[in-house]
């Protein structure tokens, strides 16, 4: 009986933890809102949903 519980709550959270993962990948109408863009090392603007030119994106991180 406690192997059966534990095997639906262990069930139960997998399936949650999978719905809101989804929820949050997803939108309306699957088109980005606003403009996504970041300034560049010149200070320039780069726009990220620019389909004609591709944007190398680097984060870094500390280390440390």
């Amino acid at each position: 009986m406690q192997v059966f519980r534990k095997r639906y709550i262990t069930l139960g959270l997998i399936i949650v933890a999978l719905l809101v993962s989804l929820t949050g990948c997803g939108s309306d109408d699957g088109q980005v809102e606003g403009d996504l863009s970041l300034l560049n090392e010149d200070g320039e603007e780069v726009t990220l949903t620019n389909k004609e030119r591709a944007t190398v994106l680097f984060h870094f991180t500390e280390v440390g």
